[in-house]
């Protein structure tokens, strides 16, 4: 009986199991060439591969990235498709509350019945610093300079109510105390201060700047406001007004524009001593051919102080 463990009968079996195998030069070439032919097999697919991959990846970048449209000549119109780029331009729009636009821009085109369009933005009256508001402050109250008239001359002088007794480039650091004895920033020190004939100078005064007689509005400031004065202390205009006009509603001309302000005066609540508002504007052309003016945001009027008055609003759309 065999015993495959047993190392001597290994002899009689390689003879029964490699008879008749001949090791001449024949099978030694024939083993080579074997060899041979397997490494260049085992080779040949990998250098083939590689570059199929890097195709394939190639080709579906393409795909994606230049898909065509759907239907393209069935249908100039049809939607591309979300992978194919598509060139959009960009409008820039500047920042801030004072950035202007055209009025009725067009921005976008959301369909036939749909436009998204860009509001106009209100127009002030005020005069721009390049840092602080331009100013003068008068015992303790602020007034804020108007781009217009750029010199009211002698005519429309009232008596003086004080003078600039220091010329400060950032007012908002200057004391309570050296704001009432009269700063400014754009006013030399020792300017007079006036009045502006026939209005309280409470609301406006007039004061030098640059070799010309400029108008300055009273106005909150630094948290600075009324200090319990009523609108009609810091905005007297009653009786006054030649027009009154409300951005983006209307506006009222001689009597009604008298009785619509004549409502804000009567009925105006302090909501806040010192608020801004750019949403609109309320102009008011006095009969002296000056104007004043008052920010408008929802129902409060903002000036020196922001000022709530829904009677006023309700009373001007009526009027028109």
């Amino acid at each position: 009986m065999f015993d495959p463990k047993s190392l001597d009968q290994l002899g009689p079996v390689a003879d029964e199991m490699l008879g008749g195998l001949q090791a001449d030069e024949a099978m030694r070439l024939k083993i080579k060439r074997a060899a041979a032919e397997g490494r260049t097999a085992r080779k040949a697919p990998v250098r083939r591969f590689v570059p199929a991959i890097c195709c394939a990846a190639l080709a579906l970048m393409c795909v994606g990235i230049t898909a065509p449209r759907l239907n393209a000549k069935d249908n100039e119109n049809t939607a591309m498709v979300a992978s194919e780029p598509v060139a959009v331009a960009i409008n820039t729009i500047a920042a801030g509350e004072d950035a202007a636009y055209a009025g009725n821009e067009l921005m976008a085109d959301l369909g036939d019945n749909a436009k998204v369009r860009a509001a106009s933005p209100a127009q002030t009256l005020f005069a721009k610093g390049s840092g602080d508001i331009p100013l003068v402050s008068v015992g303790g109250a602020v007034y804020q300079m108007l781009e217009t008239p750029r010199d009211i001359g002698s005519s429309l002088l009232g008596g003086k109510v004080g003078s600039i007794a220091m010329y400060d480039e950032q007012p908002s650091l200057a004391s309570a105390k050296e704001m009432s004895a009269g700063l400014s920033n754009v006013a030399e020190a020792g300017a007079a201060v006036y009045a502006v004939r026939g209005m309280a100078d409470s609301t406006m005064v007039a004061c030098e700047v640059g070799g010309s007689m400029r108008v300055f509005q009273r106005v909150s400031y630094a948290g600075k406001g009324p200090a319990g004065a009523s609108l009609e202390d810091t905005f007297s205009v009653r009786g006054k007004v030649k027009s009154a006009e409300l951005s983006g509603v209307g506006e009222l001309t001689g009597g009604e524009a008298n009785d619509v302000i004549a409502v804000l005066l009567d009925n105006a609540v302090l909501k806040s001593a010192d608020a801004t508002a750019r949403k609109q504007t309320l102009t008011v052309t006095l009969e002296n051919g000056l104007k004043l003016q008052l920010g408008v945001s929802g129902d409060t009027l903002c000036g020196c102080g922001g000022w709530s008055c829904p009677e006023f609003f309700e009373a001007f759309e009526n009027s028109l």
